[in-house]
């Protein structure tokens, strides 16, 4: 995977003159291009040692760093790799490439944090609609871990969706999204061997889902459920693909769910939100508290309790739960919009123009965000 992103090494090459002949290069030109020809001709060792001379002489040459960093990836020198393009981002914040190896190395060394940030920052950078190639590709996937890891899980699900209708036929990512259709919220590496195979059963239909007929993606989630009938969330991920495609069975999945999983937040919430469109208000309400005793914490359960308010008519209750909601999740421009709209139910129009402008503030700010 890694050698297949190395044609982004193109970004690196130095505006220099040819090599002059000297057996010990001395300048910046000699040693840039002498760097490059070592890295051409397979010698990364070489290549390294003269990248990493070069930029101490030009230390704000970013294709320099790039170069170095990439190479350093290739040997799988991660944190050098990770030092290399710290470097690199400093002198060109907008360079997505940059990010996504660089967060790529930082997940290898085990910095989570650091990494979700700059992965985030990779895929923020690029349009959805034009897309980043492998690199890209490869940091996407790998955000995609550490937001399952915090328990992001539907975030997750909507970055893998579009790498599979890419990649298509990858085993390691079909089997890695399994975790967040199944709300475990772990790496691939730390799946009990006992639970491996439940796993790869809800990849396959999740990936299937993507990238296959629509009846070939029914099999799979028959066979799931049919297999693994007690296994915590199965239900659950059956009960979300009925609700996008035939909504009028997706309810008891959710209730068999219930059965599985009694303290479950999310099927509290997706039977609150389908009982409202049925009109079974009083069901929808009770669901609704329940979620949001067991978590109060969820911005999901005050979601669902907000619409249920207000669907009732309780445009009061409805805002202050969704001001509940902004304090837990500030920077969502879904829930300011839903605010927005409550202020104007309650006609406190200063109020409504207030987070319509925050609304439009982060919706700018976060245009390539799921």
């Amino acid at each position: 995977m890694k050698r297949r992103i190395t044609v982004l090494l193109l970004l690196a090459t130095a505006t220099a003159a040819p090599a002059t002949g000297q057996t010990e290069p001395r300048t910046f030109e000699e040693l840039s291009t002498m760097a490059q020809q070592a890295y051409e001709a397979d010698h990364p060792e070489e290549a390294a040692q003269l990248y990493a001379r070069a930029v101490k002489l030009r230390p704000d040459w970013s294709q320099g760093w790039w170069a170095l960093g990439m190479i350093e990836y290739e040997r799988d020198r991660h944190a050098e790799c990770r030092d290399a393009l710290t470097r690199m981002v400093e002198l060109d914040t907008s360079a997505a490439p940059g990010w996504a190896l660089l967060g790529l190395c930082e997940f290898r060394t085990k910095q989570y944090d650091v990494a979700f940030e700059h992965l985030k920052k990779a895929h923020m950078l690029v349009p959805v609609t034009q897309g980043g190639g492998p690199l890209l590709d490869m940091a996407d996937y790998h955000l995609s871990l550490l937001l399952t890891q915090q328990g992001a899980f539907e975030v997750a699900q909507e970055i893998l969706m579009r790498i599979a209708r890419k990649v298509h036929n990858n085993p390691e990512m079909m089997f890695a999204a399994g975790l967040p259709s199944l709300r475990m919220p772990i790496l691939p590496s730390d799946v009990p061997a006992n639970q491996r195979d439940v796993v790869a059963m809800a990849g396959k239909a999740f990936w299937d889902l993507a990238t296959q007929p629509p009846d070939e993606a029914e099999v799979d989630f028959k066979a799931l459920v049919s297999k693994y009938p007690k296994f915590s969330n199965v239900h659950y991920f059956y009960g979300t693909y009925l609700a996008a495609r035939d909504p009028e069975r997706c309810a008891p999945e959710f209730l068999k769910e219930l059965s599985v999983t009694p303290d479950s937040v999310p099927a509290r919430v997706q039977l609150t939100l389908r009982y409202v469109l049925e009109g079974k208000l009083h069901e929808a309400l009770k669901l609704a508290r329940e979620a949001v005793v067991l978590s109060p914490d969820s911005v999901g359960a005050q979601l669902a309790l907000a619409k249920t308010l207000r669907t009732q008519g309780d445009n009061e209750g409805a805002l202050g739960t969704l001001l509940t909601a902004k304090r837990l999740d500030p920077v969502s421009p879904a829930i300011r919009l839903q605010i927005v709209n409550a202020y104007r139910a309650l006609g406190r129009i200063e109020d409504m123009r207030r987070e319509n402008a925050e609304y439009t503030r982060l919706k700018a700010e976060q245009a390539n965000w799921p």
